[in-house]
């Protein structure tokens, strides 16, 4: 399968350059769960709330250490992400896909959902053994897709890219 190409100007991975890239701000609020709402594996429910800003990476961190002044949760995100394409539906299949083959006589389980981020979708994978003594025993593992083209994140992406973002 190939990926998608990804938009003028951007490297291959998923952390763009500063050089170029523009970047929202996504306010995250805590909230009870609702009913009809996807569930993750955390307690909590978490709202996005995209500014709608198309910053500069500086201004970008700027903003976010004054908001952090005044407690307020505050992600940077490229701000390509608010207007992210792929649901969880899609995102579960495509985690599913990618996959390690299981064992001879493994059991591939679906894809749980474990968090949800603006960029991208965490799903645990697990595959039960025949002989495992018990039940939640499985090796299982994480896999993030991207909720704007559907790839599967690479640990370098994710290293990129909270590198990038960073420090506050």
């Amino acid at each position: 399968m190939t990926r998608p190409k990804r938009a003028e100007g951007l490297p291959e991975s998923a952390a763009p350059s500063p050089d170029n890239a523009r970047y929202d701000l996504v306010h995250v609020r805590p909230s009870p769960w609702a009913a009809g709402r996807i569930r993750t594996a955390s307690l909590l429910q978490l709202d996005f709330e995209f500014a709608g800003s198309s910053l500069s990476l500086d201004a970008a961190r700027a903003q976010r250490r004054a908001h952090d002044r005044h407690g307020i949760s505050t992600l940077i995100v490229p701000a390509r992400y608010g207007a992210a394409a792929i649901g969880v539906a899609e995102a579960a299949v495509r985690a599913a896909q990618a996959a390690p083959a299981p064992g001879p006589g493994a059991r591939p389980e679906m894809p749980q959902l474990h968090a949800d981020h603006p960029m991208f979708f965490t799903f645990q994978i697990s595959a039960v053994e025949p002989d495992a003594p018990a039940a939640g025993s499985a090796p299982a593992f994480l896999v993030n897709v991207d909720k704007c083209d559907g790839h599967i994140w690479s640990a370098e992406e994710l290293g990129e890219y909270f590198g990038l973002i960073g420090p506050r």
